[in-house]
């Protein structure tokens, strides 16, 4: 089915503006009426004739005048910053519009109609004043200018509200994406890195099998991430099988020294997250907590539901870190996320740092799972 051209939708627009202004003329007679018939002693009902005298002498006028306040409305709209030099401009179309409209109607009156003995003696523009002020011509045109006016502006305004909330979305994922690559960025290469010296050192071990193994493992883990690069929201099954990868590579590279307990509530798994949300904090854990620490390290990873939402929990026996220092200063990585979370969740989510008891980070996320899904 085609679409309605911007022609005849003004049309239409028009159309029912015209319609409206006569039905409004029309409640004006009928309730002129029922004043007269509530204060007069001897009221004579003359509904028809007051009804026909504001269609044909200002209903018919409005519509050849319609289309040229629609045409001034949207040249000349009220803007915040310009707003007075905008309703001085309309104070000065509504006041040319009412004297032209009042002249024309002021000659057919004079040389088309019937006048009585006393008006014949007037000029034709003498007319003017009985008709705009006498018969409240001038009260209507403003009460009619101004409310086209209004609803053009209110139309206007909309629009722009609109181009500035698409534009706002557009950029904010911008933001979002961009940010997001600069992490994977920002995390590739230190991982590569160190991977590269896991299977440079496997190789010359002669242990051809790890080596090959570590390889495939690096190839997939990399694939998923760039396969991932145009989604912003995977589930969170997704997002662990994508850590696991990262985790089973480590695991090559720590040995028998890390111990990873995995416990994901299966009632987790097909919830929305963010894409790569976990990876960055899981490698801050390597890096920063489990590497720094000698001997056997442990990392545990749960996932549950609580109040409706999705519970994370990172929690690593590492070096740890004193969070009540205020030398302490989040890195890029830790703050990425949190303002990727900010900007996707605003305030309804919880993400917190706390040092544990034994030694170690633990590191929790509490995500709602309605938000989430209305992202898909």
């Amino acid at each position: 089915m085609a679409k309605p051209t911007k022609k005849f939708i003004k049309l239409k627009s028009a159309a029912l503006l015209s319609l409206a202004i006569w039905l409004g003329l029309a409640l004006f007679a009928l309730l002129s009426q029922i004043s007269s018939w509530l204060t007069s002693h001897h009221f004579e009902p003359n509904f028809f004739s007051y009804l026909r005298f504001y269609t044909l002498k200002i209903w018919l006028p409005w519509l050849v005048l319609i289309p040229i306040v629609q045409i001034l409305a949207t040249k000349f709209p009220v803007k915040p910053k310009k707003w007075l030099t905008a309703l001085l401009l309309h104070a000065f179309f509504l006041l040319s519009l009412s004297l032209i409209s009042a002249l024309m109607i002021s000659l057919h009156y004079h040389f088309f109609e019937e006048m009585p003995q006393g008006m014949k003696t007037y000029q034709p523009w003498q007319h003017m004043g009985h008709f705009l002020f006498g018969d409240n011509f001038f009260l209507f045109n403003v009460v009619i200018y101004t409310l086209l006016v209004t609803a053009i502006n209110i139309k206007h305004f909309a629009n722009i509200a609109q181009q500035k909330a698409l534009v706002a979305s557009q950029l904010n994922n911008q933001l979002i994406e961009s940010q997001l690559q600069t992490l994977k960025m920002q995390i590739n290469p230190h991982f590569l890195f160190n991977t590269l010296n896991v299977i440079s050192v496997l190789v010359m071990k002669s242990e051809q099998a790890q080596a090959t193994t570590m390889i495939n493992r690096l190839s997939n883990f990399f694939r998923a991430t760039l396969d991932d690069k145009a989604q912003q929201w995977i589930t969170l099954e997704k997002e662990l099988a994508h850590v696991e990868q990262y985790l089973a590579i480590e695991q090559v590279r720590f040995g028998d020294r890390i111990n990873i307990n995995k416990n994901y509530h299966h009632n987790t798994l097909p919830t929305l997250v963010p894409s790569m949300i976990l990876q960055p904090l899981i490698e801050n854990a390597m890096q920063h907590g489990l590497e720094e620490k000698q001997g056997k390290v442990q990392l545990t990873i749960n996932s549950y539901l609580e109040d409706n939402a999705l519970k994370i929990e990172l929690v690593d026996d590492g070096a740890g870190c004193d969070f009540n220092d205020k030398r302490f200063k989040e890195g890029i990585g830790l703050s990425n996320v949190r303002s990727r979370l900010q900007q996707l969740y605003g305030r309804n989510f919880q993400f917190t740092l706390s040092s544990n008891t034994q030694g170690g980070v633990s590191v929790s996320l509490t995500l709602p799972i309605n938000h989430q899904e209305s992202k898909l």
